[in-house]
């Protein structure tokens, strides 16, 4: 961050931005102060305790709560619900409707009526102060996402968080310092590192097979469709499409976890190099304001709150550079009509794989496409244990394609048998950083700034990601969707 905060408030670029930060700042010049303040105060940091490759106490027994009972709460209570050993002792929601679902849910499978907080947005605080939870996942809109993680940690629990685990750098330093002062892990529940061609791509990576990885890219392109959509009951008029519909008012890639997470897995970004800096570019808007005003005109009470405001750009590309001198390229498109796609492509010095469009394509030399044989070849030798075990439990089961499942059953499988975590809460604060150091570069004219080291020089030594089942993989399903 070289530029003064005078030369950025000046700049003509931040102008049209005003009133387009995200919750939290009360100005561009707040959210220039906080970013300053931040770098400064933690530019000599210290590691308190790696959590990267730390195994925690094994709990066999595994006791979780809830804080927000959504589609994506509701949906991992029904795996939970299924698997052995696995207790949902406590739930907490602000409404009435998604708290009796999860209940009706849970006695169907036989299970104990959990313990319900609500009546107030701070009853989750109440949830977090009971001595009998192991672990507690956090799945409300993202502005919460980091106060309430910060919360459960020093509340002694573990916590599981979805994407991002926050919207601003200080917050994620908030999480990394709470995760290594308590010992418990935040794992964030970044779904597409499980992605069965991607992970086969990043053990590959790992392998060697491609040479040398010099360039990534990955993206989250998925149009929202319909733009603007109202909630309707039983939803709550500020569940997740407002949130969505307010989010999208701020510049930056503001969904950066699907397409970054496994690009820099492949890279072995904090295992052995880490993100340097990064440069952010952003188009105008030509479709959301348009939209609006449109929703607005035709007389609909809701979208008057949407009604003659700017909107961020439709398409965020960021270019990131490694310290060891590799690329990434990363882009962020949730408006234009366009296929959905996460790109993710690894350009390596003998070899190339990119799976978006579909069909996933993998050249052994650069130039020649392996065909249907060459594929079930490499799908026998590099499809990683994990996947090997799970696949086919957790295509059935869903969300996803099976990611879903695979992040759930995996953070519980590591959870009782006392294994590190796949994603620890180093990753989750470097890919959620990646929101306001964007929002940062698009302000400035695209200037590039430097990317926190979360890890406090740890990289270099961390140890290699791992997708064996060595010491777990006992985790057992009750009952398999059919």
């Amino acid at each position: 961050m070289k530029s003064s905060r005078r030369q950025f408030l000046a700049c003509s670029s931040v102008l049209p931005f005003l009133g387009l930060l995200p919750p939290g700042y009360r100005s561009p010049e707040d959210f220039y102060e906080t970013m300053e303040e931040t770098t400064a105060q933690y530019r000599d940091r210290k590691q308190v305790f790696n959590m990267c490759g730390y195994s925690a106490p094994a709990i066999p027994h595994l006791r979780v709560g809830y804080i927000g009972l959504g589609n994506r709460g509701y949906a991992s209570i029904q795996r939970l619900g299924r698997m052995n050993a696995v207790e949902i002792r406590a739930i907490c929601d602000v409404y009435d409707y998604p708290i009796q679902r999860a209940k009706d849910f849970l006695k169907s499978k036989g299970c104990p009526e959990p313990a319900v907080y609500t009546g107030s947005n701070e009853a989750w605080k109440g949830m977090c102060e009971r001595d009998d939870l192991d672990l507690i996942y956090v799945l409300t809109p993202t502005f919460y996402h980091a106060e309430m993680a910060v919360h459960v940690l020093t509340s002694g629990k573990h916590a599981a968080v979805e994407v991002s685990a926050a919207q601003r750098v200080d917050d994620c330093w908030r999480l990394v310092d709470a995760s290594e002062r308590t010992r418990k892990h935040c794992v964030l529940l970044e779904n597409c590192v499980y992605d069965f061609f991607e992970s086969m791509a990043i053990n590959m990576a790992h392998q060697g097979v491609f040479g040398e990885i010099i360039h990534a890219e990955g993206a989250y392109i998925n149009p929202e469709r319909p733009l603007f959509e109202e909630p309707k009951p039983p939803r709550s008029k500020q569940s997740a499409p407002w949130y969505g519909s307010v989010l999208a008012m701020a510049p930056g890639n503001r969904i950066p976890t699907h397409g970054t997470a496994p690009i820099c897995q492949a890279l072995k970004i904090g295992r052995g190099d880490r993100l340097d800096y990064l440069t952010s570019m952003e188009t105008d808007d030509f479709i959301r304001a348009k939209t609006a005003n449109d929703l607005a005109a035709s007389g609909s009470v809701y979208h008057q709150q949407f009604k003659n405001k700017r909107h961020a750009g439709n398409v965020n590309t960021t270019m990131i550079r490694t310290v060891k001198g590799k690329t990434l390229l990363v882009e962020f498109d949730a408006v234009n009509p366009r296929p959905y796609s996460r790109i993710f492509q690894l350009s390596g010095s003998k070899g190339f794989a990119q799976k978006y469009p579909l069909p996933p394509r993998i050249y052994p030399d650069g130039e020649r496409l392996a065909g249907a044989a060459e594929m079930k070849a490499f799908e026998d030798q590099y499809t990683p244990e994990l996947v090997r075990l799970i696949e086919k439990t957790a295509k059935r089961f869903g969300g996803h394609g099976g990611m879903d499942f695979t992040v759930d059953w995996r953070l519980v499988d590591n959870l009782r048998n006392g294994r590190p975590m796949d994603v620890d809460v180093y990753d989750a604060a470097l890919w959620s950083s990646i929101t306001p150091l964007t929002l940062w570069s698009v302000m400035n004219r695209s200037s590039p700034i430097d990317i926190p080291d979360f890890t406090c020089g740890a990289w270099s030594t961390n140890p290699p990601l791992s997708l064996t089942l060595q010491g777990g993989g006992n985790t057992v399903i009750r009952e398999v969707p059919g």
